[in-house]
């Protein structure tokens, strides 16, 4: 299955490349989004926050885990963080 990816936010590394973090569906192959990805235009250094999904929880059909973070409220400021940390020092150029 493919879901649409929401970018939630972007950040301009030093050397010019774009840092963009975006909602999007794990590994586990469902319709909505389980976690946060990083991603730098430039360097291709990627990171993921997840959301707390449990693939087996969801294999048996009761859905996501009771503490599933489902807006990844709680999962954003630790990729926001991670985000503005890899553009203060990333000097890689965009590539198109």
């Amino acid at each position: 299955m493919s879901t649409e990816i929401k970018t939630v936010a972007q950040y301009e590394a030093l050397g010019g490349a774009t840092v963009t973090i975006a909602e999007q569906s794990g590994v586990y192959w469902v319709d909505y989004p389980t976690e946060h990805g990083v991603r730098c235009n430039g360097c291709d250094e990627t990171h993921v926050e997840t959301w707390g999904f449990d693939a087996w929880h969801d294999e048996f059909g009761d859905g996501p885990q009771p503490n599933f973070d489902s807006t990844g409220e709680y999962a954003l400021p630790a990729a926001r963080a991670w985000a503005q940390s890899h553009a203060e020092t990333c000097r890689a150029l965009p590539t198109t």
